[in-house]
């Protein structure tokens, strides 16, 4: 580059500076104070050319440059080569800086999944309950009296309905059964028998003396079929 003085117009201040030598040029160049778009030209020539478009000026001019344009209504001279010191570099953002990541979120999808498996398991796993035991045993009706049926054979059976499960094996072991459902009682345990109408009188009676001796009994009453 000759050693003639030159023109620079600084694009973003739309200022124009003459009589500055090359050497300053550069100097300027690798400060940063210039950038690639702003326009240089021989002194009395007519034609700009760009800083970024010269070579000798091009190769001074660091990566990543810029500067701050002058505040605003603030007038400077024109030929006032100092005002380039106020312009300053600004550093390129490193790509590998990156966001803090905010944890509040995370924090509270945990707690919510806490508490539903704490839930769901309480519910697939109730505890036990403790239920107390009978206090009557078999053939104890919802008045809390105890039902005895003979059949037409003479069978006794231990509750309201003629069945297996309610047969009683002998009159000794359902005197036994009565005698322990009475004393389980917290009160006289009344008794209701329903014979049928062509069991033989003596089953009723010796049954009804064999419940007499039981402690704890209340009334001993005998069931009627109701005429239809």
């Amino acid at each position: 580059m000759p050693k003639s003085t030159m023109e620079l117009k600084i694009v973003a201040l739309d200022r124009v500076y003459d009589g500055v030598t090359a050497k300053t040029l550069m100097t300027w160049a690798m400060e940063g104070r210039i950038a690639p778009d702003d326009l240089v030209r021989k002194a009395g020539a007519q034609r700009w050319r760009r800083v970024g478009d010269v070579p000798e000026l091009a190769a001074h001019l660091p990566q990543g440059l810029a500067r701050e344009s002058a505040p605003e209504g603030e007038e400077a001279p024109e030929q006032d080569v100092d005002e380039a010191a106020s312009w300053v570099v600004r550093r390129p953002k490193h790509r590998g800086e990156e966001a803090e990541m905010d944890m509040t979120p995370m924090i509270d999808v945990t707690f919510q999944l806490l508490i539903f498996f704490m839930l769901t398991n309480s519910l697939a796993n109730p505890a036990p309950i403790a239920v107390p035991e009978a206090v009557y045993g078999r053939g104890i009706d919802a008045a809390g009296r105890q039902t005895i049926i003979v059949d037409e054979q003479g069978r006794y059976y231990v509750g309201d309905a003629v069945s297996p499960e309610n047969a009683a094996a002998s009159l000794d072991a359902l005197v036994r059964e009565v005698a322990g459902n009475a004393a389980a009682s917290d009160h006289a345990l009344e008794v209701i028998i329903s014979a049928h109408k062509a069991a033989r009188y003596i089953k009723v009676r010796e049954l009804v003396e064999r419940l007499g001796a039981v402690s704890n009994l209340g009334k001993v009453m005998l069931g009627v079929e109701e005429k239809h």
